[in-house]
């Protein structure tokens, strides 16, 4: 451990110089979390994020070591004061701006979720606000919060509402019974946040593989990162004897360890332990390269743009993600060019919040003692930079708001020639389908749609989690869905819908998808069905081991399918109705890959249908509807509907392809796939006859899978209803 000349050797070299290599990371890290975020490359540049724990670990910790060793305490009043007046003036102006700008781009709905989202990310608990609502960072589904970024800004500041106290805490017991030196300052510090770090990477390597949501935000599964830079810092005498050519060889170690987690780091990693160690351990190496003296040669991290980029790294962290989210929502699937702006945009707007906000106010004498004649020298040299500043932030905004005037909102590029290409459905009068072909053309008129109807069913504003099935909603009969913790058992007990004393008897029996299906289902049976609803969150009615959509283990499932064997051989239902979603493919236990996913989701399918017609007079399958973008999240009130139209996607070909194939291998068996009744020709409508088609992107609303009621009956064979 360092001795007493040695830390004061290192302290003295901190305060000499500025680290210009610090910057440069930092521009490294906002870069390739910006890239990441709005390109999609690369894949691990959401790891930026790891980076900044590191240095910043690094910087607090030796912050307020110096101060101890210095003055033989630590101000809290100063080190709060200092993290207030650096955190909380530009977050809190983009914070305001992205809540005003939802209210006025996106449903009341979601503006108004991401209003609290706000709220939280003002009292630094953005972190725990996503956790807690299941929010899924690499948006596997679901509408994206422009303010999600912040819950790192939270993971660090609660971070730093413990540490500075449990060191003081530490170094006063420890003063009561010995001279506490700056060397035995160091050692106590180092042990402490060993602890601490070793804590919180355990737990991490538990949560990541049980919880993975959880796992992502939380400041126990984080800490370890923050801890690593602290660790760095408390050991900062040891590393200024370096010689520079060693220097410069480890920070090109850690820079391109750096790079290399980026490309070979996925959204399907298990994050954040063990593999968030790679970036973390190669951003000590770099921090470690500059500790005492300047790394030489070191033109990647030191050049000017490198560094000013640094400087204005908080900026264009708190600017870049709702500058992305807003972006894509005004121009969905926008080409190369108009991509390109909106990261100027970003750009723009950090550099004026730069000099217009976050450095006037951060060197400003606010909270000093006696501050009053550094007032005037402050003013002479910042007052012409924030009104410059500013300025340029308002022409920017409203160059942007020029633009969604003036620019039309293209829609996706995939469907944006959506019931063009292909000619409208006829019909003839000796159609064996006319309710179905009169419903395919009112699928072709959503698709020939160029603005959102006068009154929709739900409107826009009442799209979301409410507008799902009323049996999930309102009566929680998918069990240990959202809202519930009701299990199976209880579930398959209390939901049966119809009367329970009708001549016939349905069972509907799958996850959120078969549920869906329940307000079609009723109408087209009609009112001599009973149907009993054994649901279950995520649980396919395919005999397989799936996992959850965070990736985490899903033990309920199994036990699910042997309840519904067990309800099926009890009740003997005279018709049994099975759906899942096609993600099943892809959240398989005992898969390699998609191919061999495919053919045993279809094998386990074959063998539960043929199980299950055993004891019942007709199966039947209904297809997943091909999911299409979030109304919650496409929509906006520049567009209009064909923003939020979708394609049929591979997976759902390959998904149907295997029920079907299942399906036909069973005398008594029947698929009735879901295309029909929602797409034409491949092209999928967000609106057909003024109904809302999906709640969530995924699941029908309501309302809608009620109007399929007839158009269902139709598909049915002849003999059910």
């Amino acid at each position: 451990m360092p001795t007493q000349a040695s830390t004061v050797k290192a302290a003295a070299a901190d305060r000499s110089h500025f680290r210009l290599d610090m910057q440069g990371l930092r521009a490294v890290a906002v870069l390739v979390v910006f890239a990441d975020h709005m390109f999609g490359w690369p894949a691990g540049g959401f790891l930026g994020v790891d980076v900044f724990f590191v240095i910043s670990g690094f910087l607090i910790t030796g912050l307020l070591l110096r101060e101890y060793e210095r003055t033989g305490h630590i101000s809290f009043r100063a080190f709060y004061t200092g993290r207030l007046k650096r955190i909380v003036p530009s977050a809190t102006v983009v914070l305001l701006l992205t809540v005003a700008f939802s209210h006025a781009l996106f449903t009341a709905q979601r503006a108004t979720s991401i209003t609290w989202d706000a709220l939280w990310a003002f009292l630094f608990g953005a972190n725990w606000n996503f956790a807690i609502a299941g929010t899924d960072y690499f948006q596997q589904g679901g509408a994206v919060s422009p303010l999600q970024h912040y819950w790192s800004l939270s993971v660090e500041e609660q971070f730093y509402f413990v540490w500075p106290w449990l060191l003081l805490g530490l170094l006063v017991v420890f003063a009561r019974f010995t001279t506490v030196t700056p060397v035995r300052a160091r050692w106590i510090a180092g042990t402490a946040i060993t602890i601490v770090s070793l804590a919180s990477f355990a737990w991490a390597l538990v949560q990541s593989a049980t919880s993975p949501t959880v796992a992502y935000f939380s400041t126990f599964t984080r800490g370890w990162e923050l801890g690593v830079g602290a660790l760095i810092a408390i050991a900062a005498p040891l590393f200024t004897g370096i010689p520079a050519r060693a220097r410069t060889t480890l920070a090109y170690i850690g820079l391109g360890g750096i790079f290399a987690s980026c490309l070979l780091i996925t959204s399907e990693t298990t994050w954040p332990a063990p593999w968030a160690l790679l970036p973390v351990l190669a951003t000590a190496l770099v921090i470690v390269s500059g500790i005492g003296a300047q790394a030489p040669h070191l033109a990647p991290l030191t050049n000017r743009v490198s560094v000013f980029i640094g400087d204005i790294s908080y900026s264009l962290y708190l600017w870049h993600f709702p500058v992305v989210v807003f972006g894509h929502a005004l121009y969905p699937g926008a080409g190369p060019w108009v991509s390109l702006c909106i990261v100027a945009v970003g750009f723009a707007l950090a550099v004026a919040q730069y000099y217009g906000v976050e450095k006037p106010l951060w060197k400003s004498p606010l909270g000093r003692r006696r501050a009053r004649g550094s007032w005037a020298s402050w003013r002479r040299e910042h007052a012409g930079r924030i009104v410059h500043g500013l300025a340029a932030g308002c022409a920017v905004l409203l160059l942007v708001a020029m633009s969604v005037v003036f620019l039309p909102s293209p829609p996706p590029a995939s469907v944006a020639s959506a019931g063009s290409s292909v000619p409208a459905p006829s019909a003839s009068p000796s159609d064996p389908a006319p309710a179905l072909r009169t419903h395919a053309t009112k699928v072709f008129d959503g698709l020939r749609t160029t603005s959102w109807p006068q009154e929709l069913t739900p409107s826009v504003d009442e799209v979301g989690p409410d507008a799902k099935a009323k049996a999930w909603v309102d009566d929680g009969c998918l069990a240990l869905g959202p809202g519930t913790d009701a299990d199976p058992h209880e579930t398959a007990e209390r939901c049966v819908y119809g009367d329970p004393d009708a001549p016939r008897s349905a069972l509907l029996a799958g996850d959120s998808m078969a549920i869906s299906w329940l307000p079609a289902l009723q109408g087209a049976l009609g009112p001599d069905w009973s149907i009993r609803v054994v649901a279950l969150q995520q649980c396919p009615f395919a005999d397989v081991s799936v996992t959850k959509n965070d990736g985490s283990d899903h033990a309920d499932c199994d036990d699910f399918h042997a309840l519904t064997r067990e309800i099926v051989r009890e009740t003997e239902p005279d018709l049994i109705v099975l759906s899942q979603t096609d993600s099943t493919l892809r959240r398989l236990v005992d898969a390699d890959d998609e191919a061999e996913s495919a053919s045993l989701v279809r094998r386990a399918a074959e063998d539960t249908i043929s199980a299950f017609a055993a004891s019942s007079e007709r199966v039947i399958v209904l297809g997943a509807p091909q999911s299409i973008p979030d109304i919650a999240e496409c929509y906006t009130r520049t567009a209009g509907p064909a923003t939020c139209a979708g394609t049929i996607q591979d997976l759902h070909r390959t998904a149907a392809a295997q029920l079907a194939r299942a399906t036909a291998s069973v005398d008594n068996a029947t698929f009735v796939p879901a295309d029909p009744f929602l797409c034409w020709h491949g092209d999928c409508p967000a609106t057909i006859d003024g109904y809302v088609v999906m709640a969530d992107g995924a699941h029908l609303t309501q309302q809608y899978s009620a109007s399929l009621a007839r158009v269902l009956q139709e598909a049915l064979p002849p003999d059910i209803p």
